[in-house]
């Protein structure tokens, strides 16, 4: 399992609401199509930023939906939650789970 970490801050005037809405959008219209994927979770950080947390089946999955993002639709109104400069990326294999 591969998983990309991205961290980021609201735009001004972009609600929580409105994040979820778009993220939805680009979840059903692109996101879910994309071979490999998984799952996709939003989180809210204490310091009143976000953190997404994308599952794929393996990082070569990963790029490839990488290369497509400029066929997202409405791509714009997803960008334009982002406050600029506040994004921040990273990526994990999964090693191993203790339970």
């Amino acid at each position: 399992m591969y998983k990309d970490i991205i961290s980021y801050k609201l735009a001004e005037n972009i609600s929580e609401e409105h994040l979820l809405n778009v993220a939805r959008e680009v979840l059903v219209n692109w996101m879910s199509r994309q071979p490999g994927f998984k799952k996709w979770e939003i989180h809210r950080n204490s310091d009143g930023g976000y953190t997404d947390i994308v599952y794929w089946e393996s990082d070569g999955d990963a790029k490839n939906a990488q290369a497509d993002m400029v066929n997202i639709p409405n791509a714009a109104d997803w960008y334009s939650c982002y406050e600029e400069g506040s994004i921040s990326s990273m990526n994990l294999n999964h090693v191993a789970t203790f339970e």
